[in-house]
């Protein structure tokens, strides 16, 4: 689990680990009781929770029994901001390509496992790339099966190499067909300047990997690759076209929303903006630009709304295919795939983003540059009635708010700037905005990109073939311990600097004697419960770390006070308003 706060200190927003949890069984129930159970044993109030950010699996997010629909009777004003767009977007692709039946996918991955174990294969398409002067990106990378939108990257790469990828695969041709294919090769070697001593040798590599001896599934791979790159080029251009243009527009939404800037009030215009772009692909544009995000969510495509298929948006090369050969054979299935690709993604995305979200609209009046406008203040209203428990009850939010559109002392913001550094400057204004200050910290702790997922970069930095049977306690302990210094960008030696580390020594039996006795000791999120006889905790010299001095902003090593525990108390103490993925 992943906790995101504001730090008043360090006028920065947070992202912290705060704890990682074994579980056996993965139900909704399940899910709820051991967070329950966390909750309570580190002395969390419910109330302090702003929103979850989940996957949208029934698991998680399910209406009637899933896990964020439980954790709203402990917390009824939990924010709903929907489950990780992101993986929406990732999804979207999946359904975009379920329109081709995984033509390239499957080109993709027969790329990568035929030079993933042949590396001479990988130096005869890396000499061949030099030779016809074209960027080298090698088929190992890219593609990855369970995320969708790294096709748009092996699109991108295979495109570039396509020429490389024929004058490699050439070698694999039977006689008959190295014939037939002769003339489109010497274009290519004239299409790239070529020389003759080049093509020498390229003719040596096309020899060499002929006379290659092969596994019968090597085989088949090859003869599949050979199939798409030479019998099947067309069909295999127009839908390189096609997803370099489409899946472009998915991509640029995934890149803005999975980095670590807080932009939570640009969801809701960006949804809309994504929504809006992939419609435009294929439907009139008068049916939808004048649509309202509600009218939007309720809109049934109907056959006279759609655009004819000589201009549905199919990408630059297939475009210019499709004008230059209007008749050609394979224009009316491809054309046909591409509409059936576009209405199914196009459901797809209407169904999972929340254009409509009141929550997600509110959201949105937190951009600076809309302060001084009316919709604004009012949405912020709305904003603080969703957060009211979270606000301070003896202070005017309203007449704070007033006063906010028209202030005239706060600096001035302009798009690009950090709007947790802008509002920033109101949070440190003493007495002049308490109730509004509260509001914004609530939402700047808001998650909306798939952040947990890192997590996972840093595990394999952690959990290796000799440290696979590493507890769970210590894996938390370190996992905190990173996330802290990764938050603060500071290495273990920076934070942990003192001036007088030479003046005094301790050692760590000394830091186990001056600790609390195992009756006392607080039970933290990197620590089993005392209570639970067969996971009962026993004080050890090794998951002692670090402690947070309650008057710095920054951990303090020192010897009187050097506890691991330490740091998950303090966590849990700054996290006033917070929310978790």
């Amino acid at each position: 689990m992943l906790v995101r706060y504001y730090h008043d200190d360090l006028r920065k927003v947070m992202v912290e680990h705060l704890g990682s949890l074994e579980i056996l069984r993965v139900d909704a129930a399940s899910l709820e009781k051991v967070l329950c159970d966390f909750f309570v044993k580190n002395n969390i109030p419910w109330q302090n929770l702003v929103c979850l950010l989940m996957d949208s699996c029934a698991v998680m997010r399910g209406s009637k029994t899933g896990l964020e629909t439980r954790i709203h009777q402990h917390c009824p004003n939990l924010l709903d901001v929907d489950g990780d767009s992101c993986h929406h977007i990732h999804n979207a692709a999946k359904k975009f390509s379920e329109g081709f039946d995984g033509y390239l996918e499957r080109l993709f991955s027969d790329l990568q496992v035929d030079h993933q174990w042949s590396p001479d294969q990988v130096m005869y398409l890396k000499e061949v790339t030099m030779i016809l002067n074209l960027p080298v990106s090698s088929p190992q990378r890219g593609f990855v099966n369970h995320r969708w939108l790294s096709a748009y990257d092996a699109s991108m790469a295979t495109h570039a190499m396509m020429p490389a990828y024929q004058v490699l695969y050439y070698g694999f041709l039977s006689t008959a067909d190295k014939e037939l294919y002769k003339e489109p090769l010497e274009s290519i070697f004239t299409k790239h300047n070529v020389n003759q001593t080049a093509r020498a040798r390229v003719e040596v590599v096309q020899d060499k990997l002929a006379k290659k001896g092969m596994t019968p599934q090597g085989r088949e791979r090859k003869k599949r690759i050979c199939q798409k790159l030479w019998h099947e080029e067309t069909t295999t251009v127009l839908q390189l076209s096609l997803y370099k243009g489409v899946l472009a527009i998915l991509k640029d939404y995934v890149m803005i929303f999975q980095g670590s800037q807080t932009l939570v009030h640009k969801l809701h215009d960006r949804q809309l903006e994504l929504f809006l772009a992939c419609l435009a692909c294929f439907v009139k544009a008068e049916h939808i630009t004048k649509l309202s995000p509600r009218a939007l969510r309720e809109l049934v495509l109907e056959d006279h709304m759609l655009l004819p298929s000589k201009d549905v948006y199919v990408g630059q090369e297939a475009d210019t295919f499709r004008s230059q050969n209007p008749k050609h054979a394979l224009l009316v299935p491809f054309l046909a795939s591409v509409r059936k690709a576009y209405i199914t993604t196009a459901v797809y995305l209407q169904k999972k983003l929340p254009l409509n979200s009141p929550t997600l609209i509110a959201l949105s009046a937190l951009d600076p540059l809309l302060r001084g406008h009316s919709q604004a203040t009012l949405q912020l209203k709305r904003l603080s009635a969703m957060l009211n428990p979270l606000l301070p009850e003896d202070q005017d939010l309203s007449r704070e708010l007033v006063q906010f559109s028209v202030d005239l002392t706060l600096p001035r913001y302009k798009e690009g700037d950090g709007m947790v550094d802008w509002w920033g400057h109101v949070f440190h204004q003493p007495g002049k905005y308490p109730a509004l200050s509260s509001l914004a910290k609530c939402c700047l702790s808001i998650f909306h990109g798939p952040r947990v997922e890192s997590s996972f970069s840093l595990t394999n930095e952690i959990i290796d073939q000799r440290s696979g049977n590493m507890n769970v306690e210590t894996f938390n302990a370190i996992q905190t311990a990173k996330y802290v210094l990764q938050s603060r960008g500071q290495t273990a030696v920076q934070m942990f600097e003192r001036s007088d580390s030479l003046g005094e020594s301790f050692s760590l039996q000394d830091v186990v004697n001056d600790g609390p006795s195992p009756e006392q000791e607080v039970v933290h999120p990197e620590q089993p419960d005392p209570g639970e006889a067969e996971e009962a905790y026993h004080s050890d010299v090794e998951a002692h770390g670090i402690a947070l001095d309650d008057d710095l902003p920054h951990i303090t090593l020192t010897s009187e006070n050097f506890s691991l525990s330490g740091l998950c108390e303090k966590l849990c103490v700054l996290l006033k308003f917070f929310t978790v993925q």
